[in-house]
């Protein structure tokens, strides 16, 4: 019997802080980083190959922005809800129900009924300007607009930049947002009264907090880009519970959001999740947006919605998205749990997603780290004497404590998850009717146990409703032919 393995959740885990390769190259990378880390070599550094190098612009304000030095502090402690009984409840193994659970039939991925499955995401922005532009130090309010764009975004000393509360960000169609940081950063140009600055551990990364409103409405014409030219990326896009509530909720339409990397453990920056972290208790809108090109090192390498209420997830494309498990879950004595390649949704409730297309999303889940350094180990198989958990789950989607949610009209494509269960949807501690899954199609994604669709912890009636219009087709477990559901939760028609 496994327990705990909802402590991924936990305090430390919840505190506010190419493209160009095919898809089988891609793999066949993952695989060769798999056996390295086995074997004890170290895998292969990323590669930014794309990514355009640095830009020398005038420091020009922003119209409506206070020109200051933000900042706004991290909450203390766990978000609402953290801990108690939910998070603490065991398991049958990670992967409860085996390898049963029937053979998938070869489905025409042409729905019947004609239902468009998938998006488009948010089409092509053309390239990025390398000159020009308005740098933005510390703050962003007021207006972005087409005219001053490329935004160059360096931040603070700390390497942040701050939407503060009771303001509002609203971005044009067709604005650039370059989250540039400073990748010539050194420690000597660091606070040493500072040890957990970004700017000690990831070459100049800059991470934008939300306190206030932000507003990002672009058009299928004229999309939003949020990118970064620092090689080393940057650190996302973090809301912080009730403190980012109040100023309207977030929107975001037409935007092209790639090259977040938070790709390894930052001292006591705890947001190793998700290159959005939506930690909002509230809805959040994101309608025909790109997700691409990003990577978390504990959970939900694109998006994060935590805690969210009726929040809207709609035509989007979440395209080359990946979870590499290098974090502090790691430890000895402890686990790694790694989820959603993707994307996660984490104790909210009433959420749909609804005609997105997940492809090419990739979960690694092979790597730990102790507390303090990067150090590789050797996968670990369940049950071990060390108690590790080490296979994580989802090739796309992570459900923790799901409530009436709706997964409608997706497409779901060669995802995959290395070693560990679930090469699309991994479901963990579920109550009645938790999730829907309607008009879904599952075609070609790969995971090393379990089925398509994993239950873990299910405790209701009918806790997964299964309708008749989902198509499996050509997925793979271990190489052999995937069950569509397996695990603990009963399933139902409707």
């Amino acid at each position: 019997m496994v327990t705990g393995l909802a402590p991924c959740y936990r305090q430390r885990d919840m505190d506010p802080s190419s493209p160009s390769l095919s898809r089988s190259l891609r793999l066949l990378v993952f695989l060769s980083a798999l056996v390295a880390a086995c074997s004890g070599e170290s895998p292969p550094p990323i590669t930014e190959g794309d990514v355009r190098g640095p830009t020398e612009v005038g420091d020009r304000p922003v119209p409506g922005e206070a020109q200051k030095d933000g900042g706004g502090v991290a909450p203390d402690g766990d978000g609402p809800g953290t801990g108690g009984a939910g998070d603490a409840g065991g398991a049958d193994g990670p992967d409860a129900g085996g390898w049963d659970g029937g053979v998938e039939e070869d489905a025409d991925p042409v729905a019947d009924g004609g239902t468009a499955v998938g998006g488009p995401g948010a089409g092509d922005a053309g390239p990025i300007p390398l000159d020009g532009g308005t740098v933005i130090t510390s703050t962003l309010t007021g207006t972005l607009t087409r005219a001053r764009s490329p935004y160059r975004v360096i931040g603070d000393a700390q390497g942040i930049v701050t939407i503060p509360k009771g303001q509002v960000l609203r971005v044009e169609p067709g604005v650039v947002v370059d989250f540039r940081g400073r990748p010539d950063v050194s420690l000597a140009d660091v606070d040493p009264r500072a040890p957990g600055s970004v700017m000690n551990h990831h070459k100049g990364r800059v991470e934008l907090r939300v306190y206030g409103g932000i507003q990002v409405r672009g058009t299928e014409a004229s999309p939003i880009v949020f990118t970064s030219t620092n090689p080393y990326g940057w650190w996302g896009l973090n809301f912080f519970g009730a403190q980012s509530v109040g100023d309207g909720h977030p929107v975001f339409e037409h935007l092209i959001f790639e090259k977040v990397r938070k790709n390894d453990y930052n001292g006591e920056r705890d947001r190793t999740r998700g290159a959005m972290w939506a930690y909002y208790p509230g809805p959040v809108t994101i309608i025909r947006s790109t997700f691409r090109d990003n990577m978390a090192a504990a959970k939900c390498g694109a998006l994060d919605l935590m805690f969210t209420v009726g929040s809207r997830v709609e035509g989007n494309l979440f395209e080359n998205n990946r979870t590499s498990d290098i974090d502090r879950f790691g430890q000895p004595g402890s686990f790694s749990m790694a989820g959603g390649a993707a994307m996660c949704v984490t104790h909210g409730r009433d959420s749909v997603v609804r005609g997105n297309t997940f492809r090419g999303n990739v979960l690694e889940a092979f790597r730990g780290a102790v507390y303090t350094s990067l150090v590789l180990r050797p996968l670990l198989q369940w049950p071990n004497p060390q108690g590790t958990y080490d296979l994580g789950g989802g090739g796309a989607l992570h459900y923790f404590q799901p409530n009436n949610d709706l997964i409608e009209n997706n497409l779901f494509e060669n995802n995959t998850v290395l070693q560990g269960p679930a090469s699309v949807l991994y479901l963990e501690d579920l109550g009645t009717r938790a999730v829907t899954l309607r008009g879904n199609h599952f075609i070609d994604n790969r995971a090393g146990a379990g089925g398509v669709v994993v239950c873990n912890r299910g405790s209701g009636a009918v806790e997964l409703v299964l309708t008749s219009d989902n198509v499996f087709t050509r997925n793979l477990v271990n190489g052999v032919a995937a069950p569509r559901v397996t695990g603990d939760c009963t399933t139902g028609a409707q």
